[in-house]
């Protein structure tokens, strides 16, 4: 891409650099951000950090940078908040490095203003959930080996709910009975990196099974103009819940 565009990769900044500064000034000036999604760069905090960023900015300056997501032989579903970002726009996919030239090819064409390949109707083919594995008995030695059928996780960002190595605790039963009753409002409180998130995956599922409809709301992704205009802020928020729920738009009428 170097042939045709000035890049900027992350991975490649020298020592002493003020990196989370030089990160946001590349994002702030950038026409596009082209993201490389592993199975381990999705559980990576500055990945999340980078998209969130490219995000906020395209919202203020209308559109730049598009973000250009690229599955690396990844074809799991994404999982909260990363998944907020990345589903509503395409990606494209890469299996092999048989797949390399024609990857380039194809955000060159993006690059220019093009779209990426696997849009609404291809992501179903795309996308494939891995059946969750019984847990095997340990082996008589420490470190692990390939043969493990549990594959080891990441120590940070929200756990899948089938994910073997979530640990329920009190607080956990207590919201997953409490979201069964009708007519109740719970509050999740703790500090950063205590698994919110992943607690909230598993209330929405236990909701989902008890015959609820869910609606997701991320107040995060309200555009700075609706955060500071009452009525701009409740027609969006009317909007995004009618669409939640599958209702008929009827939000300007009343």
């Amino acid at each position: 891409l170097k042939q045709d565009s000035s890049v900027f990769i992350d991975q490649q900044m020298l020592v002493g650099t003020r990196w989370a500064e030089q990160i946001e000034a590349e994002i702030r000036q950038a026409d596009v951000l082209v993201v490389l999604l592993s199975a381990q760069s999705v559980m990576s905090e500055m990945v999340l950090q980078e998209i969130e960023l490219a995000h906020k900015i395209a919202e203020e300056t209308g559109g730049k940078p598009r973000i250009l997501p690229v599955r690396l032989a990844y074809r799991e579903p994404f999982q909260h908040p990363l998944g907020v970002y990345l589903n509503p726009i395409n990606w494209a996919l890469w299996d092999s490095d048989a797949d390399t030239s024609g990857l380039i090819a194809e955000l060159q064409q993006a690059i220019a203003g093009g779209v990426l390949s696997i849009d609404e109707r291809r992501k179903p083919e795309v996308v494939e959930v891995t059946p969750k594995a019984e847990m095997a008995q340990p082996l008589p030695v420490a470190q692990p080996v390939k043969t493990t059928p549990t594959r080891l996780e990441m120590p940070e960002g929200t756990m899948d709910s089938t994910s073997d190595f979530y640990i329920e605790r009190d607080c956990d039963r207590i919201a997953l009975s409490v979201i069964q009753q009708q007519g109740v409002t719970m509050t999740i409180k703790g500090p950063r990196q205590m698994g919110k998130s992943s607690l909230l995956n598993r209330v929405m599922e236990t909701a989902i099974a008890a015959g609820k409809q869910i609606a997701f709301l991320d107040f995060q992704l309200f555009d700075r103009a609706a955060l500071q205009d009452a009525d701009e802020f409740y027609q969006q928020f009317c909007f995004w819940l009618t669409d939640e729920l599958d209702m008929d738009d009827a939000v300007e009428a009343y």
